[in-house]
Protein backbone atom coordinates (compact mmCIF):
# COMPACT_ATOMS: atom_id res chain seq x y z
CA UNK A 1 0.00 0.00 0.00
CA UNK A 2 2.80 2.43 0.85
CA UNK A 3 4.47 1.88 -2.56
CA UNK A 4 2.08 4.26 -4.33
CA UNK A 5 3.30 5.95 -7.55
CA UNK A 6 2.21 9.58 -7.78
CA UNK A 7 0.85 11.19 -10.92
CA UNK A 8 1.13 14.91 -11.71
CA UNK A 9 -2.21 15.79 -10.09
CA UNK A 10 -1.26 14.04 -6.86
CA UNK A 11 2.15 15.76 -6.79
CA UNK A 12 0.51 19.17 -7.26
CA UNK A 13 -2.05 18.48 -4.51
CA UNK A 14 0.74 17.23 -2.24
CA UNK A 15 2.74 20.43 -2.83
CA UNK A 16 -0.35 22.57 -2.22
CA UNK A 17 -1.18 20.66 0.98
CA UNK A 18 2.38 21.01 2.27
CA UNK A 19 2.42 24.75 1.58
CA UNK A 20 -1.10 25.46 2.88
CA UNK A 21 -0.63 23.45 6.09
CA UNK A 22 2.62 25.31 6.81
CA UNK A 23 0.85 28.64 6.33
CA UNK A 24 -1.95 27.49 8.65
CA UNK A 25 0.45 26.18 11.30
CA UNK A 26 2.31 29.49 11.48
CA UNK A 27 -0.62 31.79 10.74
CA UNK A 28 -3.61 30.33 12.54
CA UNK A 29 -2.02 27.82 14.92
CA UNK A 30 -5.00 25.51 14.53
CA UNK A 31 -5.77 22.40 12.53
CA UNK A 32 -2.72 22.17 10.23
CA UNK A 33 -2.56 18.39 10.48
CA UNK A 34 -6.32 17.99 10.34
CA UNK A 35 -6.42 20.25 7.26
CA UNK A 36 -3.80 18.08 5.56
CA UNK A 37 -5.68 14.83 5.93
CA UNK A 38 -8.94 15.57 4.05
CA UNK A 39 -7.09 17.53 1.34
CA UNK A 40 -4.76 14.63 0.58
CA UNK A 41 -7.62 12.12 0.90
CA UNK A 42 -9.28 13.81 -2.10
CA UNK A 43 -6.64 12.37 -4.46
CA UNK A 44 -4.84 9.67 -2.46
CA UNK A 45 -6.16 6.49 -0.83
CA UNK A 46 -7.09 7.59 2.74
CA UNK A 47 -4.42 5.58 4.54
CA UNK A 48 -1.67 6.86 2.23
CA UNK A 49 -3.01 10.40 2.73
CA UNK A 50 -2.57 9.90 6.48
CA UNK A 51 0.98 8.63 6.06
CA UNK A 52 2.05 11.52 3.83
CA UNK A 53 1.10 14.00 6.53
CA UNK A 54 3.86 12.86 8.89
CA UNK A 55 6.92 13.91 6.82
CA UNK A 56 5.18 17.15 5.79
CA UNK A 57 4.60 18.11 9.41
CA UNK A 58 8.03 16.90 10.49
CA UNK A 59 9.64 19.26 7.96
CA UNK A 60 7.51 22.09 9.37
CA UNK A 61 8.43 21.10 12.95
CA UNK A 62 12.14 21.30 12.13
CA UNK A 63 11.63 24.93 11.08
CA UNK A 64 9.81 25.56 14.35
CA UNK A 65 12.51 23.92 16.46
CA UNK A 66 15.08 26.24 14.93
CA UNK A 67 13.04 29.26 16.05
CA UNK A 68 12.22 27.98 19.55
CA UNK A 69 15.29 25.89 20.40
CA UNK A 70 15.78 25.38 24.12
CA UNK A 71 12.65 27.30 25.18
CA UNK A 72 10.44 24.27 25.93
CA UNK A 73 9.19 23.39 29.40
CA UNK A 74 10.23 20.47 31.65
CA UNK A 75 12.24 18.13 29.41
CA UNK A 76 11.72 15.01 31.63
CA UNK A 77 7.93 15.41 31.34
CA UNK A 78 8.19 15.77 27.56
CA UNK A 79 10.11 12.48 27.47
CA UNK A 80 7.45 10.75 29.60
CA UNK A 81 4.70 12.00 27.30
CA UNK A 82 6.55 10.86 24.17
CA UNK A 83 7.32 7.45 25.70
CA UNK A 84 3.61 6.86 26.36
CA UNK A 85 2.69 8.44 23.02
CA UNK A 86 4.94 5.96 21.23
CA UNK A 87 2.91 3.09 22.68
CA UNK A 88 -0.32 4.84 21.64
CA UNK A 89 1.08 5.41 18.14
CA UNK A 90 1.95 1.72 17.80
CA UNK A 91 -1.55 0.66 18.94
CA UNK A 92 -3.22 3.17 16.62
CA UNK A 93 -0.99 2.13 13.73
CA UNK A 94 -2.16 -1.47 14.06
CA UNK A 95 -5.78 -0.28 14.05
CA UNK A 96 -5.19 1.66 10.82
CA UNK A 97 -3.60 -1.43 9.31
CA UNK A 98 -6.73 -3.57 9.85
CA UNK A 99 -9.58 -1.07 9.25
CA UNK A 100 -11.07 -1.06 5.69
CA UNK A 101 -10.01 1.94 3.58
CA UNK A 102 -13.53 3.13 2.73
CA UNK A 103 -14.53 3.14 6.40
CA UNK A 104 -11.35 4.97 7.37
CA UNK A 105 -12.12 7.66 4.76
CA UNK A 106 -15.53 8.26 6.35
CA UNK A 107 -13.90 8.43 9.78
CA UNK A 108 -11.55 11.14 8.48
CA UNK A 109 -14.49 13.14 7.15
CA UNK A 110 -16.48 12.75 10.35
CA UNK A 111 -13.55 13.79 12.52
CA UNK A 112 -12.81 16.84 10.36
CA UNK A 113 -16.44 17.96 10.70
CA UNK A 114 -16.46 17.44 14.48
CA UNK A 115 -13.13 19.25 14.90
CA UNK A 116 -14.20 22.28 12.87
CA UNK A 117 -17.62 22.58 14.54
CA UNK A 118 -16.07 22.16 17.98
CA UNK A 119 -13.71 25.07 17.38
CA UNK A 120 -16.18 27.27 15.48
CA UNK A 121 -18.65 27.04 18.38
CA UNK A 122 -16.09 27.81 21.09
CA UNK A 123 -17.12 30.76 23.19
CA UNK A 124 -20.74 30.63 22.04
CA UNK A 125 -23.85 29.42 23.85
CA UNK A 126 -23.63 26.23 21.81
CA UNK A 127 -20.04 25.59 22.91
CA UNK A 128 -19.54 21.81 23.18
CA UNK A 129 -16.81 22.34 25.77
CA UNK A 130 -19.42 22.86 28.48
CA UNK A 131 -21.02 19.50 27.81
CA UNK A 132 -17.63 17.86 27.30
CA UNK A 133 -16.33 19.10 30.67
CA UNK A 134 -19.23 17.44 32.49
CA UNK A 135 -18.05 14.01 31.41
CA UNK A 136 -14.30 14.40 31.18
CA UNK A 137 -11.73 16.59 32.87
CA UNK A 138 -8.26 16.91 31.41
CA UNK A 139 -5.73 16.08 34.16
CA UNK A 140 -3.60 18.98 35.35
CA UNK A 141 -0.05 19.03 34.01
CA UNK A 142 2.61 17.67 36.33
CA UNK A 143 3.28 14.22 37.73
CA UNK A 144 4.24 10.92 36.13
CA UNK A 145 0.81 9.30 35.83
CA UNK A 146 -1.02 12.26 34.20
CA UNK A 147 1.85 12.66 31.71
CA UNK A 148 1.73 8.97 30.77
CA UNK A 149 -2.06 8.96 30.41
CA UNK A 150 -2.22 12.11 28.32
CA UNK A 151 0.80 10.97 26.32
CA UNK A 152 -0.87 7.69 25.36
CA UNK A 153 -4.21 9.33 24.44
CA UNK A 154 -2.41 11.96 22.38
CA UNK A 155 -0.36 9.26 20.68
CA UNK A 156 -3.50 7.43 19.55
CA UNK A 157 -5.07 10.71 18.38
CA UNK A 158 -2.00 11.81 16.44
CA UNK A 159 -1.45 8.53 14.59
CA UNK A 160 -5.13 8.22 13.63
CA UNK A 161 -5.82 11.82 12.59
CA UNK A 162 -2.77 14.03 13.31
CA UNK A 163 -4.79 15.37 16.25
CA UNK A 164 -2.41 14.85 19.16
CA UNK A 165 -2.01 18.60 19.51
CA UNK A 166 -5.61 18.90 20.66
CA UNK A 167 -4.94 16.55 23.57
CA UNK A 168 -1.52 17.86 24.57
CA UNK A 169 -2.50 21.54 24.30
CA UNK A 170 -5.45 21.03 26.67
CA UNK A 171 -3.09 19.32 29.11
CA UNK A 172 -0.46 22.07 29.03
CA UNK A 173 -3.12 24.78 29.17
CA UNK A 174 -3.54 23.88 32.87
CA UNK A 175 0.02 25.09 33.51
CA UNK A 176 -0.58 28.53 31.99
CA UNK A 177 2.89 28.60 30.41
CA UNK A 178 4.35 31.76 28.93
CA UNK A 179 3.42 31.91 25.22
CA UNK A 180 6.82 31.09 23.71
CA UNK A 181 7.46 28.31 26.22
CA UNK A 182 4.07 26.78 25.42
CA UNK A 183 4.68 26.94 21.66
CA UNK A 184 8.20 25.53 22.00
CA UNK A 185 6.92 22.64 24.14
CA UNK A 186 4.19 21.80 21.63
CA UNK A 187 6.61 21.95 18.69
CA UNK A 188 9.00 19.57 20.44
CA UNK A 189 6.13 17.15 21.13
CA UNK A 190 5.02 17.40 17.50
CA UNK A 191 8.55 16.82 16.17
CA UNK A 192 9.22 13.75 18.32
CA UNK A 193 5.78 12.23 17.76
CA UNK A 194 5.95 12.83 13.99
CA UNK A 195 9.30 11.06 13.92
CA UNK A 196 7.78 8.05 15.70
CA UNK A 197 4.76 8.19 13.37
CA UNK A 198 7.04 8.23 10.35
CA UNK A 199 8.65 4.96 11.46
CA UNK A 200 5.26 3.46 12.34
CA UNK A 201 3.67 4.34 8.99
CA UNK A 202 6.62 2.82 7.11
CA UNK A 203 6.48 -0.30 9.28
CA UNK A 204 2.76 -0.82 8.57
CA UNK A 205 3.27 -0.05 4.84
CA UNK A 206 1.18 3.12 5.08
CA UNK A 207 4.09 5.23 3.84
CA UNK A 208 6.94 4.31 1.50
CA UNK A 209 10.51 5.55 1.63
CA UNK A 210 10.10 6.96 -1.88
CA UNK A 211 7.06 9.01 -0.83
CA UNK A 212 8.95 10.27 2.22
CA UNK A 213 11.84 11.48 0.05
CA UNK A 214 9.40 13.25 -2.31
CA UNK A 215 7.85 15.10 0.63
CA UNK A 216 11.22 15.99 2.15
CA UNK A 217 12.28 17.43 -1.22
CA UNK A 218 9.49 19.98 -0.69
CA UNK A 219 11.19 21.33 2.47
CA UNK A 220 12.12 24.66 0.78
CA UNK A 221 8.43 25.14 -0.07
CA UNK A 222 7.51 24.40 3.55
CA UNK A 223 10.11 26.93 4.72
CA UNK A 224 8.77 29.70 2.46
CA UNK A 225 5.17 28.89 3.39
CA UNK A 226 6.03 29.00 7.10
CA UNK A 227 7.41 32.50 6.66
CA UNK A 228 4.27 33.50 4.74
CA UNK A 229 2.17 32.20 7.64
CA UNK A 230 4.14 34.33 10.08
CA UNK A 231 3.56 37.39 7.89
CA UNK A 232 -0.18 36.72 7.63
CA UNK A 233 -0.34 36.25 11.38
CA UNK A 234 0.95 39.80 11.85
CA UNK A 235 -1.17 41.41 9.13
CA UNK A 236 -4.52 39.58 9.31
CA UNK A 237 -7.09 39.31 12.04
CA UNK A 238 -6.10 35.95 13.61
CA UNK A 239 -9.69 35.19 14.64
CA UNK A 240 -10.96 35.68 11.08
CA UNK A 241 -8.06 33.66 9.65
CA UNK A 242 -8.77 30.81 12.08
CA UNK A 243 -12.47 30.78 11.23
CA UNK A 244 -11.77 30.67 7.48
CA UNK A 245 -9.46 27.69 8.02
CA UNK A 246 -12.08 25.89 10.13
CA UNK A 247 -14.80 26.46 7.53
CA UNK A 248 -12.51 25.00 4.84
CA UNK A 249 -11.87 21.96 7.05
CA UNK A 250 -15.63 21.60 7.57
CA UNK A 251 -16.30 21.62 3.82
CA UNK A 252 -13.47 19.18 3.12
CA UNK A 253 -14.74 16.83 5.80
CA UNK A 254 -18.21 16.88 4.32
CA UNK A 255 -16.83 16.08 0.86
CA UNK A 256 -15.31 12.85 2.19
CA UNK A 257 -18.70 11.66 3.43
CA UNK A 258 -20.42 12.03 0.06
Amino acid sequence: MGQHDMDLTQLLVLAFAAAASSVIKNGAAVGAGIFLLPVLALVFPPKIALGLGAPIMLASDIMGLRNYWGEWDNWPEILRIILAASIGIACGGYFIHIIPGHLFKRCIGGFAICFSLYNLLRGTRLAPQRLFSKFYKVPAAGGVVPALVIGYVGGVATVLAHAGGMVWSMYYATQKLEKRRFVATMIMLFALSNLVKLVTYVEFDILSLNSTLIVLAMTPLVYLSSNLGNMLNRRMDPVLFRRVVLVIILVLGGSLLV
